[in-house]
């Protein structure tokens, strides 16, 4: 019995909304470890600097730290799909950034370090709503504005109490929203 052409539509919208899920999914996955490990990042240096640590380059042993991780985890994901070589726009992309951010310290150099504090989760919130609304991964999205929402929070209300706030909703939350992300 052939298709009308009514069920030959139903039938590819069916089909498209399984194809952007299970991409959506596949995204998902493959950001929850890197959620996970810069939540974990972000609660130690969090946690020290909550704790008043005072080891002057920890954040930067952190960040460095971090950013191998994620490159590892990168390259460890990418072992199982077809090779392919390191994309030039990676390393641009990190460099724009870098760049991007330490123009922005020039033009307004933060004056306490509660505003720093602030402005890298609030510039990674950005970041995964940009890749929400790009993706249509409403759960990038809701991650993102949690996480900005948060922040500013804790900036506005909780000044004394800021660094173990994020510690708790900063790196804790990038850990809660990987384990979410790798459910889907």
């Amino acid at each position: 019995m052939p298709l009308s052409p009514d069920e030959a539509a139903d039938a590819l919208r069916d089909i498209s909304k399984t194809e952007q899920w299970s991409s959506t999914a596949y995204g998902y996955r493959m950001a929850a470890p890197h959620l996970i490990l810069w939540g974990v990042v972000w609660a130690i240096g969090y946690g020290a600097t909550a704790a008043k640590l005072r080891w002057d380059p920890l954040w930067l042993v952190l960040v460095l730290t971090g950013s191998l991780g994620s490159f590892w985890i990168g390259w460890r994901m990418s072992r199982g799909r077809a090779k392919k070589a390191f994309d030039w726009r990676f390393g641009a992309t990190f460099v724009a950034v870098v760049l991007f951010i330490s123009a922005v310290f020039v033009v307004m150099p933060p004056r306490t370090d509660a505003q720093i504090g602030a402005f890298f989760p609030i510039l990674v919130a950005l970041y995964y709503a940009l890749i929400g609304i790009w993706t249509r991964g409403a759960r990038m999205l809701i991650a993102g504005a949690a996480l900005a929402i948060l922040t500013l929070i804790g900036f506005l209300y909780l000044q004394s109490q800021f660094a173990m706030w994020m510690t708790i909703v900063g790196g804790g939350g990038l850990i809660l929203g990987g384990l979410w992300l790798r459910s889907a």
